[in-house]
């Protein structure tokens, strides 16, 4: 099986005061072009030593399942929910001060203390 790893570490919305101060983190991504019959999508998040639990969230609006926490990394299958445009939301697990540290075009890197998030394509 061959495995293309594409992260997910930059160009995130983050909670903003002027944003209203919402808790979620949002990444707006594209279907992964090039995709064939019987190719897997999966969104692994590899947890950083300060988290516990992987952050609350929705892929198009489907909830994403938790994992057991203290594990290292998660993992979940969504290729049956890619669009062709796709919106990945992550609830801030606990009180964070919101972003006011955000690029000029509204965007932010992930927070390192929440570890990584990836999609990696599985064919063959």
């Amino acid at each position: 099986m061959n495995r293309h790893v594409i992260r997910l570490g930059a160009a995130w919305e983050p909670p903003t005061a002027a944003g209203g101060g919402g808790s979620a983190w949002v990444r707006r991504f594209g279907r992964p072009s090039g995709l064939q019959a019987g190719d897997r999508v999966l969104l692994v998040w590899e947890r950083a030593a300060v988290m516990h639990d992987v952050p609350a969230g929705t892929l198009n609006g489907t909830p994403l399942p938790g994992n057991a926490a203290g594990a290292s990394r998660w993992e979940h299958d969504v290729t049956a929910l890619l669009r062709d445009r796709n919106e990945l939301r992550l609830e801030v697990p606990r009180p964070e001060p919101v972003c006011e540290t955000a690029a000029p075009h509204g965007r932010a890197d992930l927070p390192a203390a929440w570890g990584s998030l990836a999609l990696v394509i599985v064919t063959g």
